[in-house]
């Protein structure tokens, strides 16, 4: 799962919830139980048919028929939601909307439901876990996440005169070596490039954290985009536009082969580091796609001045929401358990090369068989740097008034104070009035 973290989806906010019916008849419980279809529906899914396949499992130990759809075409989640057939357990690709959902009645608190599927939350990693806590409550259960690191190719380091073997142990040290690795053809255009920090998405919630900030609280209770630490994110990330030039770079970029190509720009050698997820390290991506690569992978740097801060990532990934107007919320329950097991959770992020959001499925040999260079993102999940990408019922509204903010400080140059400052002012009293202060 790739996730864009000012990805935004278009939702309009319903007035009112149509509950289905939870159904009836003279049909015998067991008669009924044959007939039940539960429906999946899931945002993400490379290959559709191995998550039924999955899910087929469930068929075989309760004889209760699975239906999956995946992936879920956006557009047609919240209609669901407010409409009077919605599916019976939804997974959403991340956290954002979860709690937007809930704050409009559209899924349920879970806490009920993971008492009676005896759902072991000490088993979670606490990240991924606190992404689905609102308060006291918890609106959604991760079912698999991402994390991302530090990604260089050696042979460029040491063309460079680099140490292959030594990535940058700070981000001061990241730039210079950037530099170094920044190779400029004799027509004036780049042929290589040492880095780019939005590549090939943003990245700033990584790099906030690094700078000991977020855009909320940690505790999610008061809106920060203006903190210094977003300041100094948002600046470190601008130097490398101003320094190389904002049309050179974008010029380059242009140029690049597409994403999951043997023609990527990190794969053919275009661009020395970037930071990226652990499904690279998967069977779906570099192995398969440029297995000569010679490269390694590590926690991305924090600043010289605070080490402390080593070994930062954002957890962000999959979460399991079961909809208010589920016809039948014990089998959705049931199934929900089933889903966040250690052993089902395995199964599947081994397949994707994701990482797993229980500690027991963390151990399973399928994950350790991915080799050392996916362990680096295990570990880094049990980091005490190891955030979770927090979110409120403001997130969707918010994240795309950050991107718009980042793409100006980025491509146009503007000020990273005055346009956060811009966006703290535009959003601070909506954030009060909808946490109720």
């Amino acid at each position: 799962m790739k996730n864009n973290m000012f990805k935004v989806l278009t939702l309009l906010v319903a007035a009112s919830m149509l509950l289905a019916a939870c159904g009836g008849g003279s049909a015998s419980e067991e008669a009924a139980e044959e007939a039940k279809v539960l429906r999946v529906w899931i945002q993400w899914g490379d290959n559709p048919q191995q998550i039924q396949t999955l899910f087929d499992k469930y068929t075989t130990e309760t004889g209760i028929k699975v239906e999956v759809t995946a992936p879920i075409e956006d557009d047609k989640v919240l209609p669901a939601l407010t409409g009077s057939n919605p599916p019976d357990i939804l997974v959403l690709s991340g956290g954002d909307a979860a709690k937007s959902f809930y704050k409009e009645s559209l899924v349920d608190e879970l806490s009920g439901a993971i008492k009676d599927g005896n759902i072991d939350l000490d088993d979670m990693f606490a990240a991924p876990l606190s992404q689905c806590r609102q308060g006291d409550l918890i609106v959604c259960l991760p079912w698999g996440t991402d994390a991302y690191a530090l990604f260089w190719n050696k042979d460029l380091f040491e063309a460079a005169g680099l140490d292959p073997e030594k990535p940058p142990s700070t981000m001061e040290e990241l730039v210079e070596m950037a530099d170094k690795l920044t190779v400029v053809g004799a027509d004036g255009k780049f042929e290589q490039v040492g880095f780019i920090p939005d590549f090939d998405w943003s990245h700033s919630d990584l790099y906030v954290r690094n700078f000991g900030g977020f855009w909320y609280s940690d505790d999610g209770s008061q809106l920060t985009a203006n903190s210094q630490a977003m300041i100094d994110a948002l600046t470190w990330q601008q130097q490398f536009y101003t320094k190389y030039g904002v049309e050179n770079l974008q010029a380059f970029r242009s140029g690049f082969g597409e994403y999951g190509s043997p023609d990527a720009p990190f794969y053919a050698g275009k661009v020395a580091m970037m930071v990226e997820g652990e499904w690279q390290v998967g069977p779906n991506f570099i192995p398969a796609l440029k297995p000569e690569l010679n490269y390694g992978v590590t926690a991305f740097p924090p600043p010289a001045d605070h080490p402390e801060r080593a070994g930062t990532i954002v957890n962000q990934g999959t979460v399991v929401v079961i909809p208010s107007g589920a016809p039948d919320k014990e089998a959705s329950a049931k199934l929900l358990a089933w889903m966040m097991s250690p052993e089902i959770v395995a199964e599947e992020f081994c397949f994707n090369a994701n990482l797993p959001t229980s500690k027991k499925a963390a151990e399973a040999q399928c994950f350790k068989d991915l080799g050392p260079k996916f362990q680096v993102f295990v570990d880094l999940m049990a980091s005490p740097n190891a955030y979770p990408m927090i979110t409120t019922p403001l997130s969707f509204e918010l994240n795309d008034a950050l991107g718009s903010a980042e793409e100006a400080i980025l491509y146009t140059g503007a000020d990273p104070k005055t346009t956060l400052d811009a966006v703290q002012a535009e959003f601070e009293p909506k954030f009060k009035e909808l946490m109720g202060d």
